[in-house]
């Protein structure tokens, strides 16, 4: 008797493998469960539509041959796209140089894009670049989505210190256009 209920369950383990119930048994588990974006990844993405919106804006103004709202286009895609009030990211970039005021490198950076940004405002040519100028400090504005999202229920001050701690933290940095 013990020989047959043996027989039977191997027979019984064959057919269910062999009816395709393997071919499902070997799907990954990665397949199944997604995984869960990160904070950073949602500032990205919010940030992968501020610079759709960006690329757009710079079209329609090389199309028209006018970039005198490229500026107001600017603030306007901040505020739309992430809910920032006018000058928060101006704030940002405040923030980040004065807590790498002793950094040299920095310093200089600074310096050498305000030197291109006055030269192209003077050759009337700043609107064609501007956007190219602020993308320079979308590393800073990602951060502070991400601050955001990381604490979603505390005051624009609070976060705003919270930004503070990540720079003197070194969680974030810009990369400065070599050619602007």
């Amino acid at each position: 008797m013990r020989y047959i209920t043996s027989v039977f369950v191997i027979t019984l383990c064959y057919a269910l493998l062999s009816s395709g119930c393997a071919d499902q048994m070997q799907q990954p588990v990665m397949d199944v469960i997604s995984p869960q974006p990160t904070y950073l990844d949602m500032a990205r993405e919010k940030m992968d539509q501020v610079n759709q919106r960006r690329t757009t804006a710079q079209q329609q103004a090389e199309a028209a041959g006018d970039f005198s709202t490229i500026l107001i286009d600017s603030e306007t895609i901040l505020t739309d796209e992430l809910g920032f009030r006018k000058g928060l990211w101006v704030e940002l970039v405040d923030i980040y140089r004065d807590e790498n005021a002793d950094n040299t490198a920095i310093e200089e950076g600074f310096n050498t894009l305000q030197d291109a940004f006055a030269r192209r405002l003077k050759d009337n040519t700043l609107g064609m670049h501007y956007f190219d100028y602020i993308r320079t400090f979308d590393e800073l504005i990602i951060e502070y989505l991400r601050l955001s999202y990381v604490y979603p229920n505390i005051p624009e001050v609070e976060l705003l210190e919270q930004f503070r701690q990540s720079v003197r933290d070194e969680k974030v940095s810009i990369v400065f256009p070599e050619y602007f």
